[in-house]
């Protein structure tokens, strides 16, 4: 597609300076042996995931919704953290993701 024919608003992603990033993060992890997450407020174009989850550790949200998009669409290690939790969202949630963070149990 030419950039002229793009409909804006839109999001434009240069896939080799993203693969490049990417294999920066790659390295860290590897150097480290930390696991690096996808904070999906930041960065919510779902359609990269694949190729993210090809190069760091998995995702992290910030509720039901988000940790169920990072479930499907990268398929790796999920991470959710929220001030509370719903009852029924902690219901799903745990057959989900890999870790919870619980702000206090009071």
């Amino acid at each position: 597609m030419r950039i002229e024919e793009l409909k804006t608003p839109c999001y434009v992603i240069d896939e080799k300076q993203l693969k490049k990033n990417l294999s920066i993060l790659q390295k860290v992890e590897k150097d480290t042996g930390c696991k690096i997450l996808l904070a999906q407020k930041a960065f919510s174009c779902f359609y990269e995931y694949p190729l993210i989850g090809q190069y760091i550790s998995g995702t992290t949200a910030s509720g039901l919704f988000e940790a169920r998009l990072g479930k499907e669409e990268m398929g790796k290690e999920n991470h959710v953290f929220a001030p509370a939790y719903k009852e029924e969202d902690v219901k799903e949630l745990v057959k989900i993701c890999d870790h919870m963070v619980f702000n206090s149990f009071s």
